[in-house]
């Protein structure tokens, strides 16, 4: 709570408002029927003297972030999207960009398509001895980052990373064991656009979140926001920035990077990259309307589903779907803009779908 008080006046040095105004402000958005948090308040950067009372009042807290979820998404049809296996499925069928699978580990011997099966742990075991590397493991129902891992190389009962560390043969087959995942998938590694691995300077893929709303007149991106790897990982997710990623947020209309974060909050705001140096604010996307009409082209195969967040690669070859989530990240492009969500051509598009 003292760290939270102290926020108010932190904010001052970064451009904040008044700190009498922050907390009127502050308690009338927690006051709401869909509150704003005053943690969220802080992190979405509504303290700050560009964002009007008027602008206030369009951030979206986590409880109207899971209001919309709820509301737009059909419980039956979540597995469409929640269930990797039966997403790439529909991907493939549809003939739409997705990684390669390689295998998929699960005791029914579900597959995508003509990719190894692989039952049992004693099966992992024998496949990664194999010539697979390199690839990536990650469970087939899971989100944010978790289980999945690049994988380089297998030697002596240890595996090297992606990101140059090892792990032992039992801390590989944590996540395998772990029911919750229902399963995993070896995947063959996509790699970063030219000019994507220029600004970054690694090859790993930093990924657009694209989110889009299906209306009853087509599919509509809304807001998007690029996940930016950074130094040696080999995954692009932030995590608050513990990991130290970043975060743009992308002009639908052009591609173009408006504003990045390294962190929420005060004093998170970047212009160059942490590692190359090279300026983020600015830099246009490849292929980027490309990656748009792919998004709402995938979009119309997934019924059911009207709140759509799909995660796309920019590769060599073109844009890459690389998964769809249900569960929104609202926080994360509010963050990073410094703008609420729920503008006027939001509140059309609910309007649209009568929501």
């Amino acid at each position: 709570m003292k760290s939270l008080l102290g926020n108010f006046s932190t904010t001052r040095s970064f451009g904040g408002k008044p700190i009498h105004r922050q907390l009127w402000e502050a308690l009338r958005l927690r006051l709401r029927k869909l509150p704003l948090g005053v943690s969220e308040y802080f992190e979405y950067g509504v303290w700050h003297s560009t964002v009007t009372s008027a602008m206030s009042s369009e951030f979206i807290g986590w409880r109207g972030s899971e209001d919309l979820d709820r509301r737009l998404n059909n419980q039956q049809s979540r597995v469409l999207a929640n269930d990797k296996l039966v997403n790439y499925v529909m991907l493939a069928a549809a003939g739409l960009p997705m990684p390669e699978p390689l295998a998929t580990f699960t005791p029914e011997g579900r597959r995508i398509g003509g990719e190894v099966a692989l039952r049992s742990q004693e099966d992992v075991l024998a496949y990664v001895r194999g010539d697979i590397y390199p690839c990536y493991a990650k469970p087939i129902s899971a989100g944010y980052g978790r289980g999945v891992m690049g994988l380089a190389a297998f030697r002596d009962g240890r595996f090297t990373l992606l990101d140059g560390t090892t792990i032992d043969v039992d801390a590989f087959l944590k996540p395998f064991r772990n029911p919750k995942f229902h399963g995993m998938l070896f995947q063959k590694p996509l790699t970063a656009h030219p000019d994507v691995a220029a600004l970054t300077g690694s090859h790993a893929i930093s990924c657009v979140r694209c989110i889009c709303f299906v209306t009853s007149k087509g599919p509509v991106v809304h807001t998007a926001f690029w996940k930016i790897i950074s130094g040696s990982n080999m995954l692009d997710n932030f995590s608050h920035g513990d990991y130290g990623n970043c975060l743009g947020a992308v002009e639908v209309a052009s591609g173009r990077i408006e504003r990045a974060i390294s962190r929420l909050g005060p004093g998170g705001e970047i212009t160059t990259h942490p590692t190359t140096g090279k300026s983020l604010t600015g830099f246009v996307l490849p292929d980027w309307q490309r990656a748009v009409e792919l998004v709402k082209t995938a979009s119309a195969h997934f019924p059911g589903l009207h709140l759509q967040n799909w995660d796309v690669a920019l590769c060599p070859q073109g844009p890459v779907l690389l998964e769809l989530n249900t569960e929104s990240e609202l926080a994360v492009p509010q963050a990073i803009s410094r703008r609420g969500l729920m503008d006027d051509s939001l509140r059309a598009i609910l309007a649209d779908m009568k929501v």
